[in-house]
């Protein structure tokens, strides 16, 4: 079995020391994830770091700013997560609603290893909360 980082938040493993990711889909939805919702200059060590999904949160639902959202996204992948094959990043919302609270995005992508790509998708609906898949 090849071996994957640990899942957070850390909890103590059966196997070893923590939890870790089974697969590596796992871990890129994790990586993504953070890079989409780290705001830059809140990691510390890397103040370039993040996307930061949060400061998009009272803008206007429109699609200069979804375009915007998907270059940051584009530019933060092929400077930190570089072995990803970017093949689609689709940033949408859900237009029959009068009130468009939701935000899609939608990321393809392949591995190195992989000739098959694989989604990530994250929805944020700025009314409640945020989930990924």
């Amino acid at each position: 079995m090849p071996l994957y980082g640990p899942k957070w938040p850390l909890k103590k493993g059966q196997r070893d020391t923590y939890e870790l990711y089974e697969d590596v889909k796992s871990q890129i939805s994790f990586y993504l994830k953070n890079l989409l919702l780290t705001s830059p200059g809140e990691n510390i060590s890397d103040p370039e770091y993040g996307v930061g999904l949060r400061r998009y949160l009272f803008e206007n639902n429109i699609d200069d700013i979804r375009s915007d959202i998907s270059s940051q996204i584009s530019l933060q992948i092929s400077k930190y997560l570089p072995y990803l094959g970017v093949l689609d990043i689709l940033v949408s919302s859900d237009e029959d609603q009068i009130d468009n609270y939701l935000l899609r995005i939608k990321i393809v992508y392949s591995t190195p290893d992989s000739i098959l790509s694989s989604v990530f998708e994250l929805d944020i609906d700025q009314q409640q909360t945020i989930g990924f898949y």
